[in-house]
């Protein structure tokens, strides 16, 4: 029994010895892998990360270049529409485009919720395009057209559907919107807007595969009088994308090649029709000023015939050329063309 008990008490000594050895290796190992991330300022993580889920599939809110063009063409759409504006409400106005903004179309729903949605075609780009307006603005313009000074606090625009009435003129500034939108491309890409049909809620135009999606969000601010309101251009970027690099780098520069070769061939047009002084120095005294103040009637100044005369146009030298008489007049033959732009001219280097 005495060797038992011993062999039971030395098993349990070299248990604890074990559980000793395992609990100082752990704490060795734990002081080693904080040494470690000390020394490469790894983070603690307190709490578990926050991990979403990432579609490849689905493109995304970056977008790598600047549609240059797309802006121009806002720019320009919104000074004509300006314009537009003034002319049918009779009124001060001003339309400012803010820049390009990427949204996915689930944000872009979240933050227009009830708006007068107008669903377009840009023919022939693939797709649908959305030109919201603020029920702000329908009722300025409407307010406006009937004689009002444009304020909309007292009118409760929230959850109000629009009247016939309203719905009639507002189709009116919406057809009028598009033709100046379709001419605002027409230097970038040929399009024709088309009109599909008009929606309250975002979440019944499905212009979009999903709502992650990109698109592109062109506001423009519109100032009636002292009152403001919004507007935006909602177009998908998989509509866009197949003429993206006409928007990246617009035709500019070719446009202004072409520009400058027709104001060319203007001016070199109108230099050739315009009416200049040949005039021809027969001959040249001199003589000093004593001698010029003494001069009387019927004195007679010595001169030599000169073989060669030079023809100038406003004291510029032109051309060269022999005196002398053709078909009882005197004339001039001309021997050299002095001035190289004439020749120029005439070889049609300027576009003729």
């Amino acid at each position: 029994m005495s060797d038992k008990h011993e062999s039971i008490s030395l098993d349990e000594h070299n248990n604890e010895e074990q559980t000793l050895d395992s609990s100082l290796t752990n704490e060795e190992s734990s002081e080693s892998n904080s040494k470690v991330d000390a020394s490469f300022n790894l983070p603690t993580l307190d709490k578990a990360p926050d991990v979403r889920p990432y579609d490849l599939s689905v493109k995304h809110r970056f977008i790598p270049e600047r549609l240059t063009a797309l802006e121009i063409i806002n720019e320009r759409f919104a000074r004509q529409f300006r314009i537009g504006l003034f002319n049918r409400l009779r009124r001060n106005t001003d339309v400012i485009a803010s820049p390009i903004e990427p949204l996915t179309f689930k944000e872009f729903s979240e933050i227009s919720p009830a708006t007068y949605l107008n669903l377009v075609h840009l023919n022939p780009l693939r797709g649908a395009s959305l030109f919201s307006f603020s029920p702000e603005l329908v009722f300025i313009i409407v307010d406006s057209l009937f004689g009002g000074d444009g304020h909309t606090t007292e009118i409760e625009t929230e959850g109000r559907e629009f009247t016939h009435t309203e719905q009639q003129i507002i189709k009116k500034v919406l057809e009028l919107a598009l033709v100046i939108y379709q001419n605002s491309w027409t230097d970038v890409y040929s399009i024709e807007t088309e009109y599909v049909r008009s929606e309250i809620q975002s979440k019944f135009t499905n212009i979009t595969n999903s709502p992650d999606d990109i698109v592109l969000i062109s506001n423009f601010k519109v100032e009636v009088g002292h009152s403001k309101a919004t507007f935006c251009v909602c177009i998908p970027y998989s509509m866009v994308e197949p003429i993206k690099e006409l928007l990246i780098k617009p035709p500019i520069e070719q446009q202004t090649y072409q520009d400058d070769n027709v104001w060319m061939s203007s001016l070199t047009s109108g230099i050739k029709q315009s009416a200049v002084e040949l005039v021809a120095n027969f001959a040249t005294i001199n003589t000093s000023v004593a001698k010029l103040l003494a001069l009387k009637t019927d004195d007679v100044l010595m001169i030599e015939k000169p073989t060669s005369l030079d023809v100038t146009v406003g004291g510029v030298p032109i051309l060269t050329g022999n005196y002398g008489k053709m078909n009882k007049q005197y004339a001039i033959q001309v021997e050299q063309v002095i001035n190289p732009v004439l020749e120029q001219l005439n070889e049609g280097v300027f576009n003729d």
